[in-house]
């Protein structure tokens, strides 16, 4: 289209504000409603056939009538379509806006401050929540079709476009735009749902945060070697006062595998929003370590279940009816002072008691460090120990059991921990070495040994292993006999990581 015509249907063509693969977008006036707004008028594919153009006109009123369902502060408004009579041309009438795009904002700043980019990320997820809900997925979330307004909050453009391109360009084979954004099941032109969206959205981020893509490349075929076979290197690696919480739930919205990823945009949109309160995301751990007690995922499956009655509920139950007791006797004591002091030197004689019986008391589990700990560490694989056969001897019957614990795993790092009784016993951090590289995958393997004397009797073990952000948890309930040894070995292994145990 060469030049500016005067009009596209009822609109008064002011100027011309830009241009793009799908044609040129103009500052109009509309007479009809006396208002402005953004005209963008479509270039049908050169050299196609009639039915060709015929097809690409159904689908763009198609995918139009769509993005003019929409109706969220966090996207542009689609005022009208229609073609115009003169000059055949397709045309979208779009709510006029002030600001700059977040492409034009990242090349004059770099990178943003985190509280603004979470903010920024925060209000994109919850328009693309409404999107996804209406049936509508955008498929070409990037900077560029982000505007930022003076006020700074963001707005989605061009709903649709993106499908729109995909069957103006399929007949001549060439690739639809930059694939920095793209999830990988787009780029291998997978079907795709909001979660695709999902995972563009976690590559602007990135950026934002950090002024660099989070895959690059020179050329389309390094972008998508990066995009398909290798993760972003961690955030702190290029802002190192960034929150660590953030590197948790932007993996999740990375994550290659789309069951993975977050469900839905509103998910991620609430995580967000609880880190810009400076609390941990319900999706992620609460600690980066693993998860407590009742902790749940942001679907609300549990991640640890509850504690379980044993020493340490039997310790809080004799504390909250010594509390009551007291409380009792404060109340006669409003009668009498010496009702008081008495009550009140019982208390502490029966605190005094108890403490020191707790004291007293061995723990029921406690960690022995082997003298191959070190080398096993390092995933030397053929340091680990075994066990040997228990020894001809007199054993008392509260003499210790031993159990050796064989933790082999396919991770880069992550946290080991075992709970014997609902009691820490192992918090240990491990690393997997790189055994091979098959196309740019790194595969690894490393191996954890540790030993624990353990009190004889029925004992309630939990092992628990996390990582970025999944957390694995298995229990099993076993028989310690006095003097005896168990081994219990537990795994994380393969593409689905699911954490297994089994005793020896």
């Amino acid at each position: 289209m060469s030049g500016s015509p005067e009009s596209v249907g009822r609109y008064q063509i002011r100027r011309e504000l830009g241009r793009g693969m799908m044609g040129v977008v103009y500052l109009a006036h509309d007479p009809d409603l006396s208002r402005d707004i953004a005209l963008k008028v479509i270039q049908l594919p050169g050299g196609a056939s009639a039915a060709d153009r015929s097809a690409f006109e159904r689908r763009f009123f198609a995918e139009a009538r769509s993005a003019a369902r929409l109706s969220h502060p966090g996207i542009v408004i689609v005022h009208d379509v229609g073609r115009d009579s003169r000059s055949g041309s397709l045309f979208m009438a779009l709510q006029l806006l002030e600001g700059q795009t977040l492409d034009g904002l990242l090349k004059r700043r770099r990178r943003l401050g985190w509280t603004e980019a979470l903010r920024i990320a925060e209000r994109v997820a919850e328009a693309l929540h409404h999107a996804h809900a209406e049936g509508v997925v955008h498929r070409d979330i990037k900077p560029a079709n982000i505007m930022i307004l003076p006020n700074g909050d963001p707005k989605i453009m061009d709903f649709g476009i993106a499908r729109l391109e995909a069957s103006r360009l399929t007949a001549t084979g060439q690739f639809i735009g930059t694939p920095m954004y793209m999830s990988p099941e787009q780029a291998q032109a997978n079907p795709v749902d909001g979660r695709s969206d999902i995972f563009s959205l976690g590559s602007v981020l990135y950026e934002m945060l950090t002024g660099v893509p989070a895959f690059g490349g020179e050329s389309i075929t390094k972008i998508l070697l990066e995009l398909m076979s290798h993760e972003p290197a961690p955030l702190v690696s290029h802002v190192p006062s960034l929150p660590d919480s953030i590197e948790l739930v932007l993996r999740r919205c990375l994550a290659k595998n789309v069951e993975e990823r977050y469900q839905d945009a509103g998910a991620l949109a609430r995580d967000v929003r609880e880190l810009l309160g400076d609390e941990e995301p319900q999706s992620a751990p609460t600690s980066p370590f693993g998860a407590g007690p009742g902790d749940t995922t942001a679907e609300g499956a549990p991640l640890v279940a509850p504690t379980q009655a044993g020493t340490a509920s039997s310790d809080a139950e004799w504390w909250t009816a010594a509390t009551r007791w007291l409380g009792t006797e404060r109340t006669a004591a409003r009668r009498s002072r010496l009702g008081l002091a008495i009550a009140a030197s019982v208390l502490v004689l029966t605190a005094l008691v108890f403490l020191a019986a707790r004291l007293r008391a061995p723990p029921v589990a406690r960690l022995i460090v082997p003298a191959t700990d070190q080398a096993i560490a390092g995933n030397d694989l053929s340091a680990a120990p075994e066990l040997s056969p228990t020894p001809e001897a007199t054993v008392e019957a509260d003499q210790p059991a031993e159990l050796l614990i064989d933790f082999e795993h396919s991770l880069k790092t992550g946290v080991f921990r075992i709970f014997i009784d609902d009691l820490l016993v192992v918090d240990q951090p491990f690393g997997g070495r790189v055994t091979r590289r098959i196309v740019g995958m790194e595969m690894r393997k490393g191996r954890l040994i540790q030993t624990l004397e353990v009190l004889p009797g029925k004992r309630n073990v939990r092992v628990q292993v996390s990582w970025d952000d999944n957390v694995k948890t298995e229990r099993s309930q076993t028989f310690f006999n006095p003097g005896g040894r168990l081994k219990l070995k537990a795994k994380v292994t393969g593409l689905r990581k699911g954490l297994s145990i089994e005793w020896n």
